[in-house]
Order: structure tokens, then C-alpha cells, then sequence
């Protein structure tokens, strides 16, 4: 039999039997004055501690330790006493709340044992008896902690609830069902059509029951449940953490959370069966809420319908557009017109609103949009997974046109289009299109277009909006320049973020599968430099696709080449065909299949050199010396390093004789230098690696700066030499530049810092200074540990 006598069901009987007078938090204070202040007036209690006493009543948090030792060390006598002057001339009903007690124990004496039951029962004096039960109920809810979630609201960076609707109305017995059935099942479908408002019921019913959960998680379903576990932000999450990585760490503290917990798993319109994963994650104790346009049969499921024609629309209408209770009887017409399509009814009041429209002007409108509107017609919501299908998308559409929107404002409703579902940084999005200000953002989120999810930051269409916005836009490359050009350069720069740019990453897939490719040059630019980006931050998945796109792009460039020579043509092809070539290796080096990389590589370096010329051009040039750089690269991996030299040697070679291009000062040059130092310390040949790195150095302080990472590694190069020398002093002062650059740039949670303490260690430990290598010893297991 399951233990009754908690904390929570205790103070609950002692709520129940309250005077209506005697409020929540002053109960909770008086219980325990001798910890917190029960003399406070209302007026002045923090809205954080009403939250942390709501967490303790509902069985959410434990009572904290720290209150129970203070009580243990007089015995409960302090607690005792409050009962007798505070508490009980409080209850309206004292023998009642001591009899529910007597239950509650009676209930439980299987777990607790007859005789604590009998030693509780026996107290006569209520005072004592109700200290005693408090007591022990405490100290059963810490025996059983590990039933509680840990707090992750200072850990997980995002996957916040989203902002509610202020608007909300009705689904009073909906709200009271779902959570009836989520503490029967942990997991509970929410089912309806398009539009219908899962997601805002979802997320409302999530805030009106907040103080019941520890955590409140939202998870925006995009095709794959790995994914988007996978793409939550951790405080202590890397950039060189692969997919997997994250995956694997996110998901070991999701396992942690219990039933105190809520995770929403928001447009999952696919059948559990449908993605691989879903079974193992509902078998997770933690509560899961899914919004669903699917009805799964194996999981409990609830549907919702349309609200009320007659009282709840209407409601929400005059919300939204308060001037049309002016005219009732029109605005119940548009609510039967539209058929009682929550998402349609909600921009029709926000159309209203905001256009001036009379509601008159609204329903001719609206029944004369182009569709045979007869009465009791069905509205064909959607068929075979076509949204933009029957008379709701003819609305929607209609209120889009009548929103009469500028230029700028269908600017920005196309470019959304593009992104995820999920929402897009408000303020990245801003800088994306170069917008002045986010007043046309704001505009659109008053008609209802965009979603302006406050609480994440992030701004976003709902999919169906989404899809339709797209059908009249034709997002594509021309129209959307702005925002591909800002990513594009975002691509180029290779920044030195510390955490993976998930917002990009997302944005990026997304625009790849959904732009219409009207430019395909400037497309085919754009998608070759997204390669290296994905592939920087390990989203090795998607690669195989990007270079497919990449491929087919070739071929639509190939048949819309115009204005150009054929010898302009023909070199463009060969840059083209000799990067995918590279990149069609770079494929076959994630599966370690080395002899089909090279194959490939020596295939790209042989389509490029007919080019290599005294007239080459920048790219060629460039990309001619990347190629022999990546051919190096793979010899390396095959264990022929003679190879890897002779091919190293060549790339840097031309670097050298295109230098008037250019060539000897891009960061390419850079990462090839450091390539042949490593070699060259491999080979013990440390007087030509010291020369190498010279070069490396001068490049650096010229054109980045003291403070910069490249420098960084410099210094740490330079120690290693040293170290391989035996020079200590050197070593030393090179390493701890190297040690106050890298930390000063990249923090301490990474492999270069974690690769110099290693050095520092090692020298401090062949130098006898074992106070200074023990140090650097406990830095680098401290790194170690932060990065599993």
C-alpha cells in the first residue's frame, strides 16, 4: 500500500480546515517560524517564496533540510507551539483535520510500520499529535528524494514555456480532464484538426498549473525527437560537442526528471511509430504532453473540438476586437462563416481591429472569397496532409490580403516563411534583414500573423500561416537575398562561438529545404559555404543532403549560364565540380573509407590543375592549395606522412607564387602553416618547425591581433617545442601566454585548454615543482570532468 503520510497531504487537510481568512503562505510561516518570518504583512511576500511554499504543498520540492535541523535541535518544541497559539485557533474544524490525520496514518501503516502508527495515534494533545505527523511525514519525503526533479531552470538555456495567449477562453473541462488523465498515464496526447488551438491549450494549461512542476520543459517537434532533444541549449554545452554528444548528455538529465515535471512536446504530427525514438522517451517517469494532428490508439489521447459557437467564440472575439460588440449579429456571421476555426476567428477579430474595418466590410469579404460557400457546406480542413486545401486556407488567405500589408511587412512574413516552425531569435532576425527597428515584427504580431513568443525570445509563423504566407510570397533567392547574404557571411567568417549556434544551424536547413532557387550561381555560392560551417559544428547528418542540393544546383547553374565565355564557363564548372569532389570525400572520411576520400581528392586536384596558370584567378588558386592541403590531410590519416609532406609542401607553395592575390594572408594559410609544424614536430625537426611557426606568428600579429585564439595556439606551439627541447624557462613563459590568451578568449572548458594544462603538467612534473604540476593536474581533470 502506497504511503499517504506526506508533507503534501498533510498541509493539505490543514488547508482544507482553514478559516477562508487565514491564507496559504501564512499557514506555511507560522509552521515554520522559527525558519522564516511569519510576521511579514502580505504586501511584502516575494512572488518567489508564494511559488517555493505552492511547490512544498503540492508535493512538487521537499521541505528543505535546513528547516528540519533547526527544528531537531529543540526537539520540535518551537513547532509544537506555533501549532497551539498560531495554527489551531485558525482551523474551523480542529477535530476534523485530526481525524483526516488518523486516516492518512491508518491508511499508510503497511509502509510506516503499526508502530510509529500507534505511537502517533496515542498523542491525545492536538498540538503535539499534528507536530509529530508533520514531522515524520518530512522526514519520509527526503527517505524518498530521489522521487523529485532536480531544478534545471538555471541549467537548460532554452526550451522555456512560451508566452500564453492573454486572450485564452473557455476549455474549463478540457484543463481539468487533461490533468485528471496525465496522473492517471504520465503521457497524454491532445488531438485536433489544423488551427484548433492545441498548441495554446498545451501551453495554458502548462502556466495555470506552473507551481505544481519543478521543470517546465517545451520542445518544438521538427521531424525527429534525437534532434530536438539534441538541439536544447545545456549551460555547459560546447561547440565541439557533436550531435550525438549533446544528445547523449541533454537526454541522461532528462531521465532524471520524475512525474513532478512537464516536458510539452509541441506538433508532433507524426504516429509514435513513426520515429524511432519515441517509444523509449515515453517510457520516461516525467509528464509528457504532445500536440498531435494524428489520432495514435496505443497511448491515452484526447480530442479538441471547436469552442462554443455561441459563448466562448464570441467572448474571444470581443477580446481581441472589443469594438465589435457594436455589432453582435455580424460578428456571430463571421464566426458561422468561418465555421468555428479558432485560428481563423482570431485573425478575423485582429484583422478587424486593426484595419478599421466594419465587421459588415469583414463578412462580405469573407463570403465572397472565391469558394461556393453554401450553408451546412464541411469545411475541408485538410486532405492528405495538404494544408492549403478547402475554404479555411481561402480565409486565411483572404485575411491576408486584406490586411493590405506594405511592402516591408510582406518582406518580412516571406523571409519567416523560410525559417523553422520552431521561431527564429527575435533580435537575429532583425539583424538578418538589416530592419531599422522590429516595428513591422510588431505590426504583423498585432494582426496576428507572426507569434511573438516573449519568454524564448523568438518570433515565428504557425505552420499553417506559415505554408499559406509561402504560397503567396514564393520565398526564393532573389526575393530573399538580404537574409541569405547575412547568413552567407555568417557561413564565411568561421566564428569562434563557445556554444553550438543551434539558431543558425536551424535556420540554415531550413532555408535549404524551402527557397525556390530562381539565382542558382549565388545559390550554388551560398550552399558551398554552408558545407563547412555544418561540418564545423558536427552536423554530420545533414551533409549527405547539402551535397546532393549542392549537386542538383550545379546542374540548374549549368543549363542558366549566360553572358560568359566559354573559357569563363568552363572554369567556374571545373571550381564547381573539383569542390563537390572534395566534399563528396570529406563524406567518405566521416565512415573512415580513406581509400575512396583520396581517390576522390586526387580526382578534384586533377579537374582543377589544367588552371594552374600564371593568369589563375583568386578562387581557382585558393581552392587549388585547399585541395593538396585536404590530399595532405588524408595521406595523414593513411599513415604515409612522405606523402602528406610532398602535398602540404605544394599548397603552400602555391599560397606563395599567387601571394600578389592575396593568397599568403587568408586564414586557409594559417591552418596550412600549423599542418606542417605539427609535421615537422613529428619528424623531431624542431629548428624548422620554429621557423615555420615565425611565419605563422608574423601573419597573426599583423592581421588579428595579441588576444586572438590563432595567437593563442601559436604560444602553445612554441611551449610544446621548448618542452620537446628540454627548455624549461621558455616553455614555460610560451605556455602560460598561451594558458591567459586561450582562457581569456575561449574560457577553460575546452581542448586548447585543456591540451596546454596537460603541458603544464608535464613540465612542472620534469622540472621537480610538484605543487605547480599538481595544480594543472586538478585543471585538467576539472576540464575533463565538465566535458563529459
Amino acid at each position: 500500500m502506497k504511503n499517504r503520510l506526506t508533507f503534501a497531504n498533510i498541509i493539505n487537510i490543514l488547508l482544507e480546515n482553514k478559516k477562508k481568512t487565514y491564507q496559504q503562505h501564512q499557514l506555511v510561516r507560522s509552521l515554520f517560524s522559527a525558519y522564516l518570518n511569519d510576521e511579514l504583512p502580505s504586501g511584502e511576500i516575494y512572488a518567489e517564496d508564494n511559488t517555493m511554499y505552492s511547490r512544498w504543498c503540492t508535493g512538487a520540492r521537499p521541505i528543505p533540510m535546513e528547516i528540519l535541523h533547526i527544528y531537531e535541535e529543540n526537539g520540535f518544541e518551537d513547532m509544537e507551539e506555533d501549532f497551539q497559539c498560531k495554527i489551531i485557533p485558525n482551523l474551523i474544524n480542529e477535530s476534523q483535520a485530526r481525524s483526516q490525520m488518523e486516516e492518512l496514518i491508518n491508511d499508510s501503516r503497511n509502509t510506516i510500520g503499526n508502530k510509529t502508527a500507534d505511537e502517533m495515534l496515542a498523542l491525545t494533545n492536538n498540538a503535539a499529535f499534528f507536530t509529530a505527523a508533520v514531522r515524520y511525514a518530512i522526514l519520509s519525503d527526503h527517505e524518498h528524494s530521489g522521487l523529485f526533479s532536480p531544478d534545471l531552470s538555471d541549467t537548460i538555456q532554452n526550451s522555456r514555456l512560451p508566452s500564453i495567449t492573454e486572450e485564452f477562453v473557455g476549455r474549463k473541462n478540457e484543463l481539468k480532464e487533461c490533468g485528471k488523465l496525465l496522473q492517471e498515464r504520465s503521457t497524454l496526447f491532445i488531438s485536433g484538426v489544423a488551427g484548433i488551438g492545441k498548441s495554446e491549450f498545451a501551453k495554458y494549461y502548462a502556466y495555470k498549473n506552473r507551481k505544481k512542476y519543478t521543470n517546465i520543459i517545451y520542445l518544438y517537434y521538427a521531424g525527429d525527437l534525437k534532434k530536438s532533444i539534441a538541439g536544447m541549449e545545456f549551460d555547459d554545452d560546447t561547440s565541439e560537442m557533436t550531435e550525438e554528444m549533446l544528445f547523449d548528455r541533454h537526454y541522461k538529465i532528462l531521465k532524471k526528471l520524475h512525474n513532478d515535471s512537464l516536458i510539452i512536446l509541441d506538433n508532433f504530427n507524426v504516429l509514435p511509430k513513426d520515429d524511432s525514438f519515441f517509444k523509449e522517451f515515453a517510457q520516461n517517469v516525467f509528464q509528457l504532453l504532445i500536440t498531435t494532428r494524428c489520432r495514435p490508439t496505443q497511448y491515452p489521447i484526447m480530442e479538441l473540438k471547436e469552442l462554443d459557437t455561441d459563448t466562448e467564440l464570441p467572448e474571444l472575439f470581443f477580446r481581441l476586437c472589443p469594438s465589435a460588440k457594436e455589432d453582435t449579429l455580424a460578428t456571430k456571421q463571421i464566426i458561422q462563416t468561418v465555421h468555428s476555426h479558432t485560428l481563423t476567428v482570431v485573425l478575423s477579430a485582429l484583422s478587424l481591429s486593426a484595419s478599421g474595418m466594419e465587421a459588415e466590410e469583414l463578412l462580405y469579404e469573407l463570403q465572397t472569397c472565391g469558394l461556393n460557400i453554401s450553408s451546412g457546406e464541411a469545411v475541408e480542413l485538410y486532405k492528405d496532409g495538404d494544408y492549403t486545401d478547402g475554404l479555411m486556407a481561402e480565409h486565411l488567405k483572404k485575411l491576408l490580403q486584406l490586411g493590405k500589408l506594405s511592402d516591408p511587412c510582406l518582406d518580412v512574413l516571406c523571409n519567416l516563411s523560410l525559417l523553422s516552425s520552431s521561431g527564429v531569435l527575435k533580435n537575429a532576425f532583425k539583424n538578418w534583414l538589416k530592419l531599422p527597428s522590429l516595428n513591422d515584427v510588431n505590426y504583423l504580431a498585432k494582426y496576428g500573423f507572426i507569434h511573438d513568443d516573449k519568454e524564448n525570445r523568438k518570433v515565428s509563423l504557425h505552420p499553417l500561416i506559415r505554408e499559406i504566407v509561402a504560397l503567396e510570397t514564393l520565398p526564393s533567392v532573389s526575393n530573399c537575398h538580404t537574409l541569405l547574404d547575412s547568413l552567407h557571411c555568417i557561413c564565411l567568417v568561421h566564428g569562434l562561438e563557445v556554444k553550438r549556434p543551434q539558431n543558425v544551424i536551424d535556420s540554415l536547413i531550413s532555408i535549404i529545404e524551402n527557397i525556390l532557387a530562381d539565382i542558382p550561381e549565388d545559390y550554388l555560392l551560398f550552399l558551398q559555404d554552408i558545407f563547412p560551417y555544418l561540418e564545423k559544428y558536427l552536423v554530420m547528418d545533414y551533409l549527405p543532403k547539402l551535397v546532393e542540393r549542392i549537386e542538383y544546383v550545379m546542374k540548374l547553374d549549368d543549363n542558366n549560364a549566360q553572358n560568359e565565355s566559354e573559357l569563363q564557363q568552363d572554369k567556374r564548372f571545373r571550381c564547381d565540380k573539383a569542390l563537390l569532389l572534395d566534399y563528396k570525400a570529406e563524406l567518405f572520411l566521416i565512415k573512415n573509407n580513406y581509400k575512396n576520400a583520396l581517390k576522390k581528392r586526387l580526382k578534384a586536384v586533377s579537374v582543377l590543375e589544367p588552371y594552374h596558370t600564371e593568369d589563375a584567378d583568386q578562387r581557382t588558386a585558393n581552392l587549388l592549395s585547399n585541395l593538396y592541403n585536404n590530399l595532405s590531410n588524408t595521406y595523414l590519416l593513411m599513415k604515409k606522412p612522405k606523402e602528406a609532406a610532398k602535398m602540404l609542401h605544394t599548397a603552400l607553395t602555391i599560397r606563395q607564387e599567387y601571394a600578389h592575390l592575396g593568397l599568403a594572408e587568408s586564414h586557409d594559410m594559417l591552418q596550412q602553416l600549423m599542418n606542417l609544424t605539427n609535421m615537422l614536430i613529428l619528424s623531431k625537426n624542431a629548428e624548422m618547425a620554429k621557423q615555420v611557426l615565425s611565419a605563422y606568428e608574423s601573419l597573426v600579429l599583423e592581421h588579428e591581433g595579441t588576444q586572438t585564439l590563432d595567437n593563442g595556439i601559436c604560444q602553445m606551439m612554441y611551449g610544446a617545442i621548448a618542452l620537446s627541447d628540454g627548455n624549461a624557462k621558455e616553455a614555460e613563459l610560451h605556455l602560460l601566454s598561451a594558458e591567459n590568451i586561450i582562457s581569456e578568449v575561449m574560457g577553460t572548458n575546452n581542448d586548447y585548454a585543456k591540451t596546454v594544462y596537460l603541458y603544464l603538467n608535464n613540465l612542472y612534473s620534469r622540472w621537480q615543482k610538484p605543487e605547480q604540476a599538481l595544480a594543472y593536474k586538478n585543471k585538467y581533470l576539472e576540464c575533463s570532468f565538465q566535458r563529459q
